[in-house]
């Protein structure tokens, strides 16, 4: 999809595609000096960046429940998701550059989200409704992860590459969890998958 029907599809509003185009530019310049997504997804970026990650909010259905996203980077897809109107959305990441550069938009654009710079492991336990994740480690780190910050209702989105298959076979090995694969609409062979009562074996 190109730009305009990329805005189309995700019913995009004039404020919100004017901050859209803020922190894209703001992720393009601080990518000249500090690496936060790769390059050759620059050229595409409406595409494989903002699509890749506004697909996530055809799955939450309401903009008030508590949302966390694991390792956001340059805040993909949190910064995204709270720009859209979602209210309650905690980023975190270890890489200090990073969640600089994220707290530096949230207030740049006056969103509601909150950026920890601290590693996944350490963070306070507190449960959320949804927990997201892209790009950041194979399906067992994040089920792991996603298990520490969950309750009996939570649903977890990881945006997942080709590679998905083998660790859904690698994850089973360690956990019993209800999954559901969805196409990516964007571009390449990634998809969504949305998982939910994450227990271990030897729950």
């Amino acid at each position: 999809m190109n730009k305009e029907e990329i805005i189309s599809y995700l019913n995009l509003t004039k404020l919100q595609v004017e901050k859209t185009e803020f922190f894209i530019n703001s992720v393009i310049n601080y990518n000249t000096h500090t690496n936060i997504i790769g390059r050759s997804t620059i050229e595409n970026i409406w595409d494989r960046h903002v699509l890749d990650c506004l697909q996530l909010t055809k799955h939450i259905q309401s903009k008030k429940l508590k949302i966390l996203d694991l390792g956001t980077g340059a805040g993909l897809p949190g910064i995204l998701l709270s720009i859209v109107g979602y209210k309650k959305v905690l980023m975190i990441d270890s890489v200090k550059k990073k969640t600089d550069f994220v707290k530096k938009i949230i207030k740049e654009l006056s969103l509601s989200a909150k950026i920890q710079n601290k590693r996944i492991e350490k963070i306070p336990i507190s449960t959320h409704d949804v927990v997201v994740s892209r790009a950041l480690a194979p399906l067992t780190k994040l089920l792991t992860y996603a298990r520490m910050y969950s309750n009996k209702n939570t649903t977890s989105l990881f945006l997942k590459g080709r590679n998905v298959n083998s660790e859904i076979k690698i994850a089973m090995k360690e956990f019993h969890f209800d999954y559901k694969q969805i196409k990516s609409v964007s571009s390449g062979d990634g998809g969504i998958l949305l998982v939910r009562n994450i227990k271990t074996i030897n729950d």
